[in-house]
């Protein structure tokens, strides 16, 4: 073909001034008119190249080489591997993946339009299953953008889920976290965000959001929240909702995440649904008589759904007993005392308005730490104790009283040495010095405001429970009048010898190690000065068991103190506080007691999960120690008891009277939308007979379990999960092997190899012998070692070497081979990307197999990879009658293919791009060699 032949309207050329352009008219005198950059030209033909297209580039340049074959089945594999019917199950990530999370992962990956409410029961994995979906979007280039929108104690959760178990990249967008938008609109430049709902809900930041660029999908945490409400005619959106509506349209997908998302409110559920297609139900009857059309927008998987990969179940039963026993004596007293001084900071808070809010906090802050442990409360008392005498020193220097802020000086230096259990000596006087410039600095700055912020987070995270004690010690702008004499009544009032909760959990742990010495158990505290109590109890009375404690802090830290119990010889005990309640897994150990027992009975649920998960292997046993006399015990028992009163009503009570898993989830997950716990437990301190608080947790169980059957009958024709649905999943064998032999053979060019060391594991070492990684083909060997890194589709080194084999310039994927074949096949191989009318979209691989009279060779197309293996031959045919070929017999063919499949059926799009092109030859027309 000459260069004027290739030269046509609408063909591409280059110019080495004007650059790429498209021409206009057809060459006329040595000259082309051509549309660039720059506008219109006229040039000459000789200053001017036509840009090949792709496929054109792969059909000049086919090649017979051994080489040549290496590089287009690492291009192909490359463009293939993604794709496989398997990726969702191919994960590196060193996690438990179980069958109905595999499932779930492929049908939101492969469908189109991606807008689901993911609604799998409490325990199922929905953080999990999120992270395969992206990532696996992320495998198949599919996603660039993601914005996570979680409740604020979530978000450092999401955050190390997301980069440390999945390598994903997210940042945290806020005020805490990595990136701002004080100066420019972060949303257009970053990619991928975790923000909390609160932090984006604001109108200013709503407008920032919907200025940067769309996303490829946006998740919604906790989606019940977003809640818009019919109060008489009207529609009232919460803020909330508000964004949601906002970014639904901004979006690609979008993922709404939830394990509780009816409320009990058909108008509510029906408002959540409109947010994913607003043409579903015309309204909330229309929901009701349709509810099977849910399943197009809804996965719902229950715990009696789910099962391990052999069909048996997924959780080991569970034993949960409530041990409660009466206060002793000089207890009974001390809490007394305590009640009242309590009552008074909370009346004094109520009569002081809007002002006293933060004094009714600390006092709330007082309350469930009193809760936990008379220890917890005394350290926290004589800290305040000491944070009110350094106030009070303050005031009478700013009056002049030197005499009295000296007194008072020295009555705090007296209690930091016997707090903080300092010597007498030089050394000693130094370090109290010290502690007592530290808390003045801290009380001159003022810290209150920030210390009670960090206090309050309305999820009760790790961070807030941590903050806690340091706010009601430190926090003494807000006092009672004569607080410090009060305290001082109070400490002297303190019960000498060990507390009756400290002696009953001692006993329990010997009957315990009396049975099994060797029995390891997780006990759980929410605050420092109880996790202390019981650390120094259980070391008294058996030295030689061993304690380690998960406090907060980093995630670094957790994990070693994990790591140090998981070990045969390790310690025996684990205390942790509220940072062990999620994030990390237990199931090694089968014991449990909770000590203390949060306000909201749903984080003891989450407590339990730590060890009643996938891989506990016998039942899980877990002891609620409660003083049955104290205001908390009694509400605690009472809620107990009408839980089981319920569950005995619909039969949901196991084999050994308790109630049964699933509806105490279930109610607990409604009665938490439904009840003010902390007000609940506020309140009962000026009602000692729990008579408000007896009317209003009848109301609101009784709200939730309504709740509950509204729930069941909408969701009844939701499709389950089953097994059958994950057996085209389940052997990943050949998946692996596929993925081995890719690397091993893509890295062979950059001096690396691997090795094998035995049937599972493999060394990638580079030409010297030093070793760059350790692979394993087995989850679960890579889950309990460190040192072993899993093979997986999302595997950084994969993920770099599927980035660089898909960018082979297409000159160098055109090969030729020779086969035992009749005559010449010219074999290609296209990834096809379609979009149905009904929006789904598929990627799919297509082969096209067909002789030069356009026969299509059917055997040849199953089995078109093995082709590149093939021994090399000689190019059959000239550019030019290849080129030829092509358009008459190999792209009528793939037309004809994909409208058969219905990828072309003119009601939705295609695109289709050439990865590879084999010209095989008959064997027997070869030269010998």
């Amino acid at each position: 073909m000459s260069k004027e032949d290739q030269l046509r309207p609408g063909s591409r050329i280059t110019h080495h001034e004007f650059g790429q352009g498209v021409i206009l008219d057809l060459p006329s005198e040595g000259y082309v008119r051509a549309f660039f950059g720059v506008g219109e030209r006229r040039v000459p033909i000789g200053l001017v190249r036509a840009e090949l297209s792709r496929t054109e580039r792969i059909l000049q340049s086919v090649d017979g080489s051994a080489d040549r074959s290496r590089k287009a089945w690492l291009c192909y594999e490359a463009h293939a591997l993604p794709i496989m019917e398997s990726s969702s199950a191919l994960t590196s990530a060193k996690i438990d993946l179980l069958p109905h999370q595999v499932v779930l992962t492929h049908r939101v990956a492969t469908a189109s339009p991606r807008r689901y409410l993911i609604a799998d029961e409490v325990g199922l994995g929905k953080t999990i299953e999120t992270a395969l979906i992206l990532r696996e979007l992320a495998s198949r280039g599919e996603l660039n953008r993601a914005l996570m929108v979680v409740p604020a104690g979530l978000v450092n959760n999401w955050h190390r889920e997301l980069n440390e178990v999945f390598n994903l990249d997210f940042e945290v967008f806020g005020s805490e976290g990595d990136i701002t938008d004080r100066k420019t609109n972060a949303f257009a430049k970053h990619d991928r965000l975790i923000a909390s709902i609160d932090t984006l809900k604001r109108p200013a930041r709503i407008k920032r959001l919907l200025d940067a660029p769309r996303w490829d999908l946006v998740v919604f945490d906790e989606a019940h929240h977003l809640t818009a409400y019919r109060i008489g005619g009207k529609v009232r959106k919460t803020e909330n909702y508000k964004l949601a509506e906002s970014l639904k349209d901004h979006t690609r997908d979008l993922l709404l995440l939830s394990a509780t998302p009816h409320q009990g409110n058909h108008f509510q559920f029906w408002m959540l649904v409109q947010l994913l297609n607003p043409t579903l139900f015309r309204g909330p009857e229309d929901m009701l008589e349709n509810r099977h059309r849910l399943n197009t927008v809804m996965f719902r998987r229950t715990k009696a759904d789910a099962c391990q990969p052999d069909g048996s179940p997924l959780f080991a039963r569970r034993w949960v007993h409530t041990e409660s026993f009466l206060m002793g004596q000089e207890e009974r007293l001390f809490y007394e005392k305590l009640r009242e001084y309590l009552e008074d900071g909370f009346d004094l808070a109520r009569r002081q308005g809007n002002q006293g809010r933060a004094l009714g906090f600390l006092m709330a802050i007082f309350q469930k730490i009193a809760a936990s442990s008379f220890a917890a409360v005394r350290r926290t008392l004589k800290r305040r104790l000491l944070m009110l005498t350094l106030h009070e020193a303050l005031l009478r220097d700013k009056e002049l009283d030197i005499e009295g802020r000296e007194l008072l000086t020295d009555e705090a230096r007296e209690l930091i040495h016997e707090e903080f259990n300092l010597t007498r000596d030089s050394i000693g006087r130094m370090e109290v010095d010290r502690v007592l410039a530290d808390l003045r600095y801290r009380l001159v700055r003022k810290l209150d405001d920030e210390i009670l912020e960090m206090a309050s987070d309305p999820y009760g995270s790790e961070y807030s429970s941590a903050h806690a004690e340091e706010a009601a010690s430190a926090v003494v702008e807000l006092h009672l009048p004569e607080e410090r004499l009060r305290i001082g009544d109070l400490l002297n009032a303190f019960p000498r010898g060990r507390e009756t909760k400290a002696q009953k959990l001692v006993d329990g742990l010997g009957y315990l190690w009396r049975q099994d010495p060797r029995e390891k158990i997780v006990i759980f505290a929410t605050y420092l000065g109880t996790v202390e109590l019981i650390s120094r109890e259980i070391e008294q009375a058996y030295p030689g068991q061993g304690v380690v404690v998960l406090r907060g802090g980093d995630h670094g830290a957790k994990v070693a103190a994990e790591k140090r119990f998981r070990q045969k010889d390790g310690p025996r005990v684990l205390v942790c506080t509220a940072a062990g309640r999620e994030g990390i897994n237990l199931q090694f150990a089968r014991i449990l007691f909770n000590f203390d027992l949060p306000w909201n009975p749903m984080d003891v649920e989450q407590r339990i999960g730590r060890i009643h998960r996938y891989g506990q292997n016998h039942t899980a046993q877990v002891y609620n120690l409660v003083l049955s006399d104290t205001i908390e015990g009694r509400i605690f028992l009472l809620l107990d008891e009408k839980l089981t009163e319920i569950a005995r009503t619909v039969g949901k009570v196991d084999d050994q009277g308790n109630v049964a898993e699933d509806l105490r989830a279930q109610i607990l997950g409604q009665l938490s939308e439904r009840l003010n716990y902390d007000r609940l437990y506020q309140e009962a301190l000026s009602d000692p007979e729990l008579k408000r608080t007896h009317v209003e947790l009848e109301a609101a169980l009784s709200n939730s379990r309504e709740a509950r059957q509204v729930v069941f009958d909408l969701f009844q024709d939701l499709n389950g999960f089953s097994l059958e649905d994950y057996k085209p999943f389940s052997d990943i064998s050949s998946s692996l092997d596929r993925l081995v032999n890719f690397l091993s053979a893509a890295v062979a060019d950059r001096q690396q190899k691997l090795i094998k060391i035995d049937k599972e594991t493999f060394d990638l070492v580079t030409l010297d012998g030093t070793r760059r990684a350790r692979f394993t083909l087995n989850r679960d060997v890579a889950t309990s070692a460190d040192e072993l890194e899993l093979i997986g589709l999302d595997h950084p080194l994969i993920q770099e070497e599927m980035g660089r084999w898909r960018s082979v310039p297409p000159e160098e994927i055109g090969i030729a081979v020779s086969a035992d074949l009749d005559a010449p096949v010219l074999l290609t191989l296209w990834v096809i990307e379609s979009s149905t009318g009904s929006g789904e979209r598929r990627t799919a691989l297509h082969s096209i197999a067909v002789r030069q009279d356009g026969t299509r060779v059917a055997t040849v197309e199953r089995q078109a990879d093995r082709y590149f293996r093939a021994p090399p031959g000689l190019p059959i045919f000239k550019s030019e009658q290849r080129l030829n070929l092509f358009s008459e017999t190999v792209e009528p063919s793939l037309q004809r293919e994909l409208k058969h499949t219905g990828a072309a059926n003119g009601q939705g799009g295609y695109s289709a791009e050439l990865i590879g092109y084999i010209e095989i030859a008959f064997a027997s027309n070869q030269p010998s060699i």
